[in-house]
């Protein structure tokens, strides 16, 4: 017996998508989401995101998913998303990495750059592409996010890079204890490597708190000696906000119990507590902060 033809089977399949989006909509636990000026881009959500989620499949068999669906429609190259957030902060952003991380660093071989939460890859491509303009120094870059779904986008971005110096989009989930995925792990830090700069944006305030945990136990292990990690999102001082981040913060812990924005002082603590220590401070646009930390010294 043949096969259905594809565009029988296409049609059964946005049938399904459409019947299973309600409940994959409220069952997903860690979307990734941002503070209400970045939501307009991650409502953009394709029914084959949903339809895999719901019968759980691996990242990978989702990928394969996602490239016959997208075979049969016609479009056969790596989906493209846009996130007007990012394109609104990457330029203010990457002013703060290149004036108080990057010309201060130094290192034999390739500077390594792990890219935790990249998201569309808005920032992935913009600040690639900046460093490869600013620097001879060689470089690897790896952009990595937990949601299996931005690797397609991830990807587009990086084929349209002058550069070949970026790596392939990698799944990365953090729970307490670092990284989840070994193949991350085994890609990103071969025979113990490690990394000059972690770049980690708006992924604090919207994850389990197990996932900034785990974040600063992974740059308390991995980061070179005079290597930075780099947070931008809101917090809470003295435990409080502005109104405004106050609202979003009570606006997180309605969507999910998991999230909010974060006292200031508990996230220093946590990365005091894996040899870490905070050494600029900057105020950034929209209440945000820019927070940068390197391994401290020992003795």
């Amino acid at each position: 017996m043949g096969l259905p033809h594809p565009s029988t089977s296409a049609f059964v399949l946005i049938l399904l998508a459409i019947s299973c989006y309600p409940q994959a909509a409220r069952s997903r636990q860690f979307p990734r989401a941002h503070h209400r000026q970045h939501q307009q881009h991650y409502h953009k959500v394709i029914p084959t995101r949903h339809l895999s989620q719901s019968f759980r499949l691996s990242s990978k068999y989702k990928a394969a998913f996602s490239c016959i669906f997208s075979g049969w429609i016609g479009n056969s190259k790596p989906m493209k998303r846009d996130s007007p957030s990012a394109q609104r902060n990457k330029q203010v952003v990457w002013d703060v990495i290149q004036s108080k991380i990057q010309p201060a660093s130094s290192t034999k071989g390739p500077y390594r750059v792990l890219e935790i939460a990249a998201g569309s890859g808005v920032h992935t491509s913009f600040f690639a592409t900046q460093l490869s303009q600013q620097t001879k120094q060689p470089f690897l870059w790896f952009p990595t996010d937990a949601d299996a779904d931005m690797m397609s986008s991830l990807e587009a971005y990086r084929q349209e890079l002058e550069t070949d110096c970026v790596q392939q989009p990698m799944v990365l989930t953090l729970n307490k204890d670092g990284i989840v995925e070994a193949e991350t792990i085994a890609t990103v830090f071969p025979d113990s490597a490690t990394v000059d700069l972690i770049i980690c944006i708006n992924m604090i305030h919207i994850s389990p708190w197990e996932a900034t945990q785990g974040l600063m136990k992974l740059a308390g292990e991995r980061l070179s000696p005079g290597g930075h990690l780099y947070c931008y999102g809101p917090y809470k001082v003295g435990g409080t906000a502005v109104e405004s981040n106050l609202r979003f913060d009570a606006s997180l812990k309605s969507r999910n119990a998991a999230w909010g924005v974060r006292d200031l002082e508990t996230v220093l603590e946590t990365a005091e507590s894996n040899g870490l220590r905070m050494v600029e401070k900057v105020e950034m646009p929209a209440n945000n902060l820019s927070l940068i930390y390197t391994p401290a010294k020992k003795g």
